[in-house]
């Protein structure tokens, strides 16, 4: 990926120009409120000045007034101060004639202060030079007039604007460092990201992403990362090991019905014969049945297919219908089934697939424990959460195998002769999660206890 086509520098234009926009207007805003301060300075001289003269004039008369204008004329003219007497004709008497010409032209003749801005020409002064005029009448006689250069404004006027352009200019450049900073960092990381990827997808998600050392949002990205690629390699060797099972699983009944009927087909025989055959070929149909409706039992489970079923049940009335068919199949088998009938325990659940696992570990503990032995059936609360409990005095799964035993098709060596698929345990553990609650076993010296904690609300 190019340096320009990354996000992050795409930001780093965006942030610049936003941070160009506020400098303006911050600038902009500055500037604003500075020259109209400038403004009001320059107005409370020059009325302060207007007073000045007026007191003048009414202590010292004409004479001394035109002289004091004149002497000020020399002076202030350096300064860019200017002023002007003239009578109510507009005929100049003293000070600064072009002060005078610009009263004639805006007809000043009330008795008010009046502010001007004037463009004056041709004042013996910088040319195009923009004053600030007051002026007002005096004794309906003469119309005294004073004023200031702009210059000083104008003079920040450009200041500011060339700060202005100076700090968009730096904000623009610093923004653009650090998105190529950030840009290259991004790059970096994303770069490093790939080829660890590339290097787990080489080796069958065997490899993890290295861990950054900073903790950042990479490396809780990373630690994201790393999690799902073990998910993935777990469910690409389940998915190896389930179709390898399967294969093995479904070669023998097909094997078996292949085999009797070409024994069938090798001579004619009588109808009993026919119809003996045809039974067996029908059970061997009916256990490939058997494995494939168990696999889709439990891909609904993992996949929450019967999400809309879910409800606030009692898992003690659900477990306690359970019990009451299993009792006769224990008696059967000449085990004792124990159970008790606690308080209402309610959950959120599927009634039907927490039925089905239940029944699922009864069966597993009526088939695999000796005559003479014992089964119970447990529903309680510990620890504030729900729990049924399957217990009974069989073999029991060694602690190695405890953690292997949910998989797909897993049958440990004492169950290799009993009749079933290694399907039963994956289906209860698929429901267990879809429920978001935990499967353990425990030894039960002697058995087994096969223990479901409900912890929380489950996935629907």
């Amino acid at each position: 990926m190019k340096l320009h086509e990354t996000s992050a520098f795409r930001l780093a234009l965006k942030f610049s120009g936003l941070f160009s926009l506020i400098t303006t207007i911050a600038f902009a805003s500055v500037y604003f409120i500075t020259v109209q301060e400038l403004k009001a300075q320059i107005d409370q001289e020059l009325v302060h000045e207007l007073a000045e003269l007026t007191t003048h004039y009414n202590q010292f008369g004409q004479r001394a007034l035109l002289q004091h204008v004149k002497n000020r004329q020399h002076y202030g003219q350096a300064l860019h101060h200017y002023y002007a007497v003239s009578d109510t004709t507009y005929q100049h008497l003293s000070g600064n004639q072009f002060l005078t010409s610009i009263v004639r032209s805006n007809k000043i003749s009330h008795h008010q202060i009046r502010f001007i801005d004037a463009l004056d020409i041709d004042h013996g002064i910088d040319d195009n030079e923009r004053l600030r005029i007051a002026s007002q009448q005096l004794d309906n006689r003469f119309i005294l007039t004073t004023g200031q250069s702009n210059a000083s404004i104008e003079e920040l006027q450009e200041h500011i604007l060339s700060a202005v352009v100076i700090a968009n200019i730096v904000s623009i450049l610093s923004a653009l460092a650090i998105g190529l900073y950030m840009s290259r960092q991004a790059l970096a990381n994303i770069s490093n990201i790939n080829q660890g990827l590339e290097r787990s997808i080489n080796s069958n998600f065997k490899d993890q992403l290295p861990l950054p050392v900073k903790s950042d949002e990479y490396r809780e990205l990373v630690l994201k990362l790393n999690l799902m690629l073990r998910q993935i390699g777990r469910l690409l060797t389940g998915m190896r090991r389930v179709t390898d099972n399967i294969a093995h699983d479904l070669r023998s009944p097909l094997t078996r019905m292949r085999n009797r009927l070409e024994v069938t087909l090798l001579q004619p025989r009588d109808t009993k014969e026919y119809q003996h055959v045809m039974e067996k070929a029908v059970s061997d149909c009916s256990e490939l049945l058997s494995t494939f409706n168990a696999l889709l039992s439990i891909a609904q489970a993992e996949a929450g297919i019967r999400g809309n079923q879910w409800q606030t049940l009692d898992i003690s009335c659900v477990v306690d219908e359970l019990a009451d068919m299993y009792q006769s199949v224990a008696e059967e088998q000449q085990l004792s089934f124990d159970w008790i009938k606690p308080e209402a325990i309610t959950i959120e659940g599927n009634r039907q697939l927490l039925a089905q696992a239940i029944s699922n570990l009864l069966e597993n503990a009526i088939k695999y424990t000796p005559a003479g032995g014992a089964v119970s059936l447990q529903v309680m609360m510990r620890d504030n959460a729900p729990v049924v409990e399957v217990s009974d005095t069989g073999p029991g799964i060694p602690d190695k195998d405890k953690t292997i035993v949910v998989e797909r098709f897993r049958r440990l060596d004492s169950a290799r002769n009993s009749p079933g698929n290694g399907l039963g345990l994956s289906f209860v553990n698929a429901v267990v999660k879809l429920h978001n609650a935990h499967l353990i076993f425990l030894d039960n010296h002697p058995g087994l206890r096969a223990r479901i904690i409900f912890r929380g609300k489950p996935y629907a």
